[in-house]
């Protein structure tokens, strides 16, 4: 798949980036060259973190999950241990990615990284308006009946594909509260929550699944 890294600052200094799967043991072979050497590493409580001879510091997470196997980031070489790590995130899992933004969603489950079942739709929800008066409150409650008609038809998408479905994990993406707020689905616990999304369509489900296997890096120095 085609690089999607994101690059984002963090809370508290430095910056996060996002690190594909693959890419993890180049990543790490970079920050060595670029930051004279690896001088340690070690298992951070849910993160790997690696300590250039510069001072610069890599704090590595698995997107998908809090905590990563620390025995396998033991190993004396951090090459290994990010081999390690890039095998864990690439095994195969059952994901399903539930997106909504603007009265659109898209909702599936995908096997090993392929679509398995899903359903995705738009429907139109007016804009605000400028007007006052009874026009306004008109084109207010024109809009409320679309939004809420728009959320009744995402929820009865997601129960349709989600509510009896087995699955590994469950990414979302955008303003999802409302639809999980469905009784037919107060099982649906999100693992990962993307909150910028673009506008969901079936292909944004699998990027989004893949995005969720990934690695989240925080540099800091």
């Amino acid at each position: 798949m085609a690089s999607t890294s994101r690059v984002r600052a963090a809370s508290g200094g430095g910056k996060i980036v996002e690190v594909e799967p693959e890419r993890l043991p180049r990543w790490v072979e970079n920050f060595a060259t670029r930051n004279g050497g690896i001088a340690s590493h070690r298992a951070d409580g849910d993160a790997w973190t690696i300590e250039s001879n510069e001072g610069m510091s890599a704090s590595v997470t698995w997107t998908l999950a809090g905590g990563l196997p620390a025995g396998w980031l033991l190993d004396d070489d951090p090459l290994k241990a990010a081999a390690h790590l890039r095998d864990y995130a690439l095994e195969p899992r059952r994901i399903a990615v539930l997106l909504a933004r603007k009265g659109a969603y898209s909702v599936g489950i995908l096997q090993d990284g392929r679509v398995q079942a899903s359903k995705t739709d738009t429907a139109y929800v007016q804009g605000k308006t400028k007007a006052g008066g009874q026009s306004q409150q008109r084109f207010a409650r024109r809009r409320e009946g679309q939004a809420h008609a728009a959320e009744k038809r995402a929820r009865d998408a997601v129960f349709a594909v989600l509510g009896n479905a087995e699955f590994d994990a469950l990414v979302t993406g955008g303003p999802v509260e409302g639809i999980l707020e469905d009784p037919r689905l107060t099982g649906l616990k999100p693992a990962v929550h993307f909150g910028d999304i673009a506008e969901p369509k079936a292909a944004l489900l699998t990027a989004t699944a893949y995005r969720a296997i990934g690695f989240a890096v925080r540099l800091s120095v």
